[in-house]
């Protein structure tokens, strides 16, 4: 029976093999340990119903079908989403707007594209907006009376 304790020893250390696992169960399961073990019964007991019940890891084989279909549902959604970036770039390169930006101006809801007009407008709009050195002196420091 020192071989049953070496084989616990190393099953609480998890470095037991699944055969050396099923003979900790059947030595359990079987009925004849020593009175320093027995408080190690339940489990070992226990795993051994849960053991056959659920079959053995040896016994079970991973389902590979499942493993070798998903690759290539991978590769066909991949191939899929790129070639559709793809399109998507080849496409917005020919719709209108894509070529550079020009000046233009819009007055009255009317689209000018003259760079001489646009420069005019341009300016116009940026006297509108600005400020005399007096206008900006009287914004920035009020005159407090």
């Amino acid at each position: 029976m020192d071989r049953l304790e070496e084989l616990i020893e190393k099953y609480f250390d998890g470095r037991t093999t699944c055969a050396e696992e099923r003979a900790i169960r059947q030595a359990f399961a079987q009925g004849d340990i020593p009175a320093g073990l027995e408080m190690y019964r339940p489990l070992f007991v226990g795993l051994d119903k849960v053991s056959a019940s659920h079959g053995h890891a040896e016994d079970v084989k991973p389902s590979r079908r499942k493993i070798a279909l998903r690759a290539p549902r991978l590769r066909y959604w991949a191939g899929g989403l790129a070639a559709g970036i793809a399109l998507c770039f080849v496409f917005a390169r020919f719709l209108p707007g894509s070529e550079e930006a020009e000046s233009y101006v819009v007055i009255n809801g009317k689209r000018y594209t003259d760079p001489a007009l646009v420069q005019t407008k341009a300016l116009e709009a940026l006297d509108n907006v600005s400020y005399t050195d007096e206008e900006l002196q009287h914004l920035l420091f009020p005159v407090q009376p």
